[in-house]
């Protein structure tokens, strides 16, 4: 056989179901041993049954085309299975036949296709009290005749301030905060007690008093008069996650006020003793309670807690009579009660009002077994994310399904073929939907709690054909299904962690079983979202607004692009015990994902997990904490996972399945029988299913600095392309994800990973035409830095994949973005309002963003033309290219100096660095090319070869180098050690690329960026593609999208050898050199069907086909 197929795809996926594409594109992959092999035609037949062409026969068609064909036979019906044959003929006739199969979905986004099925969600609210940051507490209440002081408590209790290894100020004992009326002072105040949070609170000496007066008003009168001074008064607490606004009788009473460059406003009085913006989040809910003050006598009608987010409802209310749901008070037995009040006689009383779990549904049903059961489908997904189980066995497929999108625009649904799961009789199903990226935590804006809506939902529907034509739905209602709240995962959230109860495991592991008894369950009831108006958390000019959530149903989508799997496992290497009981245990490596470890403990043993990407360095600033773990940068994000163990005999493997986590180190505390370091296992959760980009050569640095690329890459590329796996954040910035997506699509097949973040670019779209800086979710800050990446994504696809489609698809939405900037004042001098705040982030040199401002709008009308030409679109490409030109000359007018070829400001001062060269030159907006690449060249000798450049300039800076000549600069910055350069962080003991360069260095630690510090951020890593183009030689070319004709052209340096592979949809290329004395080895491998250009070092050029090739030149 002189050539074969495989990797039949469609959709660019293998044997999908649940298609929701009326024509989908079909691809396939040429291989063989021989060279040369090239498609000369190919045949597509499309039947509804094995051997058929019903559907689709596209006759012998001469092309060469094998990638991207689209489907056009007659309509595709939802939920059938079609069979693909594709025949290909190669030179000779040469003749090669294979089949696959794909599965449409419903094909109809609408919620009417899911044949009456109905979102249903628990009728209580799950809350776990120990991860609530935001929330509103109010009580009505009295004080008693004569009396002084009475007030409410929260956040009491706190176990990360009862345990001096939970918290980096090593506190241990009492803790509560408390907000108490004080009429016994000359004038009436309210005093604020912080107890047991930081060394220096008091119990007996107030953190705040302030006089109960309308903080807002001009007029101060006192609201507490001698008239209504023993009467019911209504106090409420508003907390934001560090910060406090309270208010008496609807009066704002105590806040405070801030003044900076966007002007004065009334915030949050901050109660974190750690401040109030990216720290470790204090108070939490935690235990609430009432306080009567000595001898005297309080009277309080109930104790209620609401969400402070849309639509605000109670979930926690105390009352004499008892809680919500018809349960019993929380104090109930502790407190006094009389005349329909709790009764509060000198002193604090606190209970923890956490309630119910992460709500668990299941349905029975039964299946006629003599009817002959032909197929089930089961189309599923939830607004959280779902585990699914059928007779006890959980589904295979998508981790923290359904994955994100722009949940109030659309939301994906899973297909699951579940025949062979199936049993004659009865069966049942049984789904756990926790809160993932719908509700609970979200966002670096801790306010943003709840920030899709408050409670979790599922929407399911199973059907059943037989073989006698006939059909049964079963499907998600508030009549057959039922819900239970008590289940072993008492608490789940992407950004807190799980807290399983492992004594409960039983109803996990049985409530999906035919049989089970699901008498004491509940009925579900109906979820509907309700509309939540935009917010504004940021300050007006500086950053978006939170866009309105909920304002029409979102679209029902067939999901089957990213889906999330394990695709790595590693173990602990070391166990270090760094206080009593108190375990970390070292991977060596940073992941994102879940552990999975064995625990041999007593039944009812508390085990924690926690987390963490670094540990303290033994410095003086960090005297105490040495070798313990440095947690402030995850900030709101507890990243803690609490086991209680079942005590099964030889022991219980636990692996958190609602959540995951950033990190290295593991610290395990509350175990008597440590486990042993392989017995902590780490496993890796990726959208990313195969890593096809390599690089290997003969310096170990430069070889684990492109480890720490893919290791970056894979815990980022977690259902969306995110900046960090770990913190409070998590989230699609649009800027980081076009200057990473260049080296990504090397890496690895990701059409559908990016096409899906651009469609939440999309959905996000303003009706002016702006696009957002954050997708999903929308938000943020950044501008035209950020705001370019639609554009910018869109041609880059195009050139990876040469698929006309993506483009077809995207233009109409980025047209109107250009029609938006058309007002925002470019080129010229720009409004930091809507063109700003962001320029080349975090560099080391900063550039002028005015000038790359303007130059980042060049290359957005660049590319316009570009993707105009694509579909053919002759005026719009002259239009954009007129834009371009006028665009290039104002720029270079601007901000280079005639003289001496420097770029400059637009006042005249110089802006003589590596970016603002770097980025001119890539982009294409400098004329003179050749004096810019002379002053790169000096830059980076100025520098001594070290990176000057931030998230914008860095993937740029050795392309330019090289692009001009001076391929030698490019390798010296490239293996560089010193500071700021790609391997110093590597020299420090990265394994992943940091979001600062220099997030820990053994002089400075953190350099006091404790907080504000990734360590697992794959931006500055873009570089990495400089390495598969110039190192390795392999350049994609503009003029052949796709790969079907490729450049390669590899550059020497300082290595003895360099070899590697990049990913291309005609299969993986591959190409490396070594240095063997006087002489160059040179191989490559070009895939099947495709061609290249060589152009070896001493000058050489030639054509080669496919196959696999050796050459040896003299390279001294």
């Amino acid at each position: 056989m002189s050539f074969y197929l495989k990797d039949i795809l469609v959709e660019y996926q293998d044997h999908p179901i649940g298609l929701d594409e009326a024509a989908p594109r079909f691809s396939w992959i040429l291989d063989g041993d021989e060279k040369n092999i090239r498609q000369e035609a190919c045949r597509i037949l499309v039947g509804s049954r094995e051997g058929k062409s019903d559907c689709w026969d596209s006759g012998k068609l001469a092309t060469a085309e094998s990638k991207g064909i689209p489907y056009a036979g007659t309509d595709l019906q939802p939920c059938t299975r079609y069979f693909v044959n594709v025949t290909v003929w190669c030179r000779g006739g040469q003749e090669q036949t294979a089949a696959t199969f794909f599965e449409t979905g419903l094909m109809d986004p609408s919620i009417e296709a899911w044949e009456g099925a109905k979102w249903i969600a628990a009728p209580r609210y799950t809350v776990n009290a120990a991860n609530r940051g935001v929330f509103i507490l109010e009580s009505e209440f009295r004080l008693g005749e004569g009396s002084g002081r009475a007030g409410v408590v929260f956040g009491a209790n706190d176990s990360r301030l009862l345990d001096e290894s939970k918290n980096e100020y090593r506190i241990a004992g009492e803790n509560y905060i408390r907000f108490e009326i004080n009429i016994g002072k000359e004038q009436p105040v309210l005093d604020i007690y912080r107890v047991g949070y930081a060394s220096e609170d008091r119990a007996d000496v107030p953190f705040a008093s302030v006089p109960l007066v309308n903080f807002e008003g001009e007029e101060k009168r006192p609201l507490i008069t001698d008239d209504n001074k023993y009467g019911f008064h209504t106090l409420r607490i508003e907390i934001d996650g560090n910060n406090s606004f309270t208010y008496l009788d609807g009066v704002l009473v105590d806040a405070a006020v801030q003044k900076d460059a966007f002007g004065t406003k009334t915030v949050g009085r901050v109660l974190n003793p750690r401040g109030h913006n990216d720290v470790i989040t204090y108070p939490r809910l935690n235990e609430i309670g009432f306080f009567a003050g000595d001898k005297d006598t309080a009277y309080f009608k109930n104790l209620t807690v609401r969400n402070m987010r849309k639509p605000s409802n109670v979930f926690i209310r105390e009352t004499p009579a008892g809680g919500l749901y018809g349960r019993k008070s929380i104090f109930e037995g502790r407190i006094e009660v009389q005349d329909g009040c709790f009764v509060m006689n000198d002193g604090q009383v606190t209970a923890d009002p956490s309630d119910t779990s992460v709500p668990m549904f299941r349905r029975s049903f039964a299946v006629e077994g003599e009817r002959n059961l032909k197929k089930a489908r089961l189309y599923i997904t939830s607004r959280g994310i779902y585990e699914c189980k059928v007779n006890g066995e959980v589904l295979n497929g998508n981790l923290l399904a359904p994955g994100l999108t722009q949940y109030d625009k659309r939301i994906n649904y899973q297909t699951y073929d579940i025949t062979g799961k199936i049993k004659d009789g009865d069966n049942a199903i049984g789904v756990t939907v926790s809160s993932g990226w719908w509700s609970d935590a979200q966002t670096f804006v801790v306010k943003n709690y709840n920030y899709f809506g408050d409670k979790e939902a599922l929407l399911a529907k199973l059907v059943l054909e037989y073989e006698d034509g006939t059909r049964r739905t079963v499907v998600s209602d508030d009549r057959e299904w039922k819900y239970y709240g008590e289940g072993p995962y008492v608490y789940a959230g992407l950004f807190n962690g799980e807290i399983y109860d492992a004594r409960k495991a039983d109803i996990y592991e049985q409530y999906s079983v035919p049989g089970y008894d699901d008498s004491s369950w509940e009925a579900p009831v109906i979820y509907k979202p309700v509309m939540i108006e935009s917010i504004r958390t940021m300050p007006e000019g500086f950053g978006r607004a939170w866009p309105a959530v909920n304002e029409g149903e979102p679209l029902l989508i067939g999901g089957y692009d990213a889906p999330v799997a394990v695709v790595d496992r590693r173990a602990a290497k070391t166990r270090t015990e760094v206080l009593n009981g108190v375990y970390i245990y070292d991977l060596e490596q940073e992941m994102a994902g879940v552990p999975s470890i064995t625990f041999r403990e007593k039944a009812g043993t508390v085990i924690t997990l926690r987390y963490a990407e670094v540990l303290y360095p033994d410095m003086p600033e960090y005297a105490g904490n040495e070798g313990r773990m440095m947690l402030e940068n995850y900030r709101d994000a507890a990243s803690t996972d609490v086991y209680i163990c079942q005590g099964r005999e030889g022991g219980e493997i636990y692996q958190p399945r609602f959540t995951f986590h950033g990190y290295r180190y593991i610290e395990i505390s509350g175990a008597l029988n440590p486990p042993k370091p392989d017995e902590v296992v780490s496993l890796q959760y990726s959208s990313i299913q195969d890593f096809e980009g390599s690089f290997d050569s003969s310096s170990s640095l430069l070889n684990r600095f492109t480890q720490n690329v893919k290791w970056s890459q894979l815990c980022n590329f977690i259902s969306i392309p995110t900046d960090c796996p770990q913190r409070n954040e998590r989230m699609g910035w649009a800027g980081d994800t076009h200057v990473f997506c260049h080296t990504a699509l090397n890496n690895s097949n990701l059409k559908g990973f990016y096409e899906r973040n651009l469609t939440a670019m999309a959905d996000l779209q303003e009706e002016s035409g702006q696009f957002p800086e954050i997708a999903p979710v929308g938000g943020g800050f950044g501008g035209i830095t950020c705001e370019c990446a639609s554009i910018f994504m869109t041609y880059e696809l195009y050139s990876q994949y040469g698929d006309i489609r993506t483009v077809e698809k995207y233009y109409p939405g980025l047209v109107k973005y250009m029609d938006y900037m058309e007002g925002q004042g470019l080129p010229g001098e720009a409004p930091v309002s809507t063109i700003g705040p962001l320029g080349d982030w975090l560099a080391p040199q900063e550039t002028d963003m005015q000038l790359l401002w303007n130059a980042f709008y060049y290359r957005e009308a660049d590319l316009m033309s570009r993707l105009a030409a694509i579909l053919g679109k002759t005026e719009d490409q002259e239009k954009y290219s007129h834009l371009a030109q006028k665009i290039r000359r104002f720029w270079n007018d601007t901000f280079v100096d005639k003289e001496t070829g420097k770029t400059i400001t637009m006042d005249k001062k110089i802006c003589d660095t590596q970016c603002s060269y770097a980025l001119s030159i890539e982009y294409g907006v400098m004329e003179d090319v050749k004096r810019a690449g002379e002053h790169l060249a000096r830059k980076a000798e100025e520098l001594n070869y070290t990176v000057g450049t931030g998230f914008f300039g860095t993937g740029l800076l050795n392309r330019a180098l090289t692009r001009l000549g001076y391929e030698k600069a490019a390798y010296r910055l490239m293996l560089q050690e010193g500071f700021p350069s790609w391997l110093y962080p590597v020299t420090q003991g990265a394994t992943t690329i940091w979001e600062h360069w220099d997030s820990y260095t053994k002089e400075k630690g953190f350099g006091g960026q404790n907080a504000m510090n990734s360590f697992n951020h794959y931006s500055l890593g873009s570089v990495l593609s400089w390495l598969y183009e110039t190192v390795l030689g392999i350049v994609r070319e503009d003029e052949h999208p796709g790969y079907t004709h490729f450049t390669l052209k590899p550059v020497t340096g300082d290595l003895e050898y360099a070899k590697g592979s990049v990913s291309s949809p005609y299969g993986t290329i591959s190409s490396g050199w070594k240095k063997e004395n006087d002489i160059l080895v040179y191989t490559c491998r070009i895939p099947a069907n495709t061609g290249a250009t060589l152009i070896l070092p001493d000058g050489s050029v030639q054509e080669l086909g496919s196959g696999e090739y050796e050459f040896r030149r003299n390279w001294k």
